[in-house]
């Protein structure tokens, strides 16, 4: 079992595109340290071994699904499977006052994010546990922009982009119940906020920050 540790062996295990081993890799001596800044740190209690809990095992095959399946080919049709009824996701940086709800939302999310970014592409780099019932996954992408993006024409641009969602599951990890999004932005969205936060001052110290 793996579980949330503020000081202790860190322990990760990482996805390939084409091979889905998931694995624990922790290092040889364990010697406690002052987690750096908010960095999550995980205790395994099997050094060098595969996966052996469940309830790891599932969430971090559910999110491959969720990641490469759903948003990276585009199963539209997973939906109700990934996605409990009241699930949440927020874009909690680019878009944080429109959260989609429940799996009808995330079909309607998946169309537009596919209409607007038909190449999008997600690799996921290395996954965590929290708890027994959430993980955290670290990701790069890259979209290029050849439709409607939020009311703006096509782009043309094309964006790498990288990010760390907090993922949380039911009770039973049988459906992702929230989706917590950190991401690098667009370039849409650095266009997009240009528009929005006039430079000057606090503002345009927080366009540079973010840009």
């Amino acid at each position: 079992m793996a579980r949330c540790s503020p000081m202790g062996a860190t322990a990760r295990f990482s996805i390939k595109k084409t091979q889905f081993t998931p694995s624990f890799v922790v290092p040889k001596k364990h010697v406690a340290r002052r987690a750096p800044h908010a960095a999550m740190q995980v205790k395994a209690f099997k050094e060098n071994s595969q996966l052996q809990d469940w309830r790891v095992k599932d969430m971090v095959e559910t999110c491959h699904k969720y990641f490469v399946d759903f948003l990276s080919k585009g199963a539209i049709d997973l939906a109700e499977d990934l996605f409990a009824d009241d699930c949440e996701h927020v874009d909690n940086v680019w878009d944080p006052a429109h959260p989609t709800v429940g799996p009808a939302g995330m079909r309607h999310y998946l169309k537009d994010l596919r209409t607007a970014f038909p190449d999008f592409n997600i690799e996921i780099q290395e996954i965590a546990t929290c708890d027994t019932n959430s993980v955290w996954v670290l990701y790069e992408g890259s979209a290029t922009g050849l439709g409607e993006y939020h009311g703006h024409r096509a782009s043309h641009h094309t964006s790498n982009f990288s990010g760390i969602n907090i993922v949380k599951f039911n009770a039973d990890r049988s459906k992702i119940s929230q989706v917590q999004v950190y991401r690098s932005p667009f370039a849409e969205d650095r266009e997009e906020l240009k528009e929005k936060v006039p430079e000057g001052g606090f503002r345009e110290l927080r366009l540079k920050r973010l840009v």
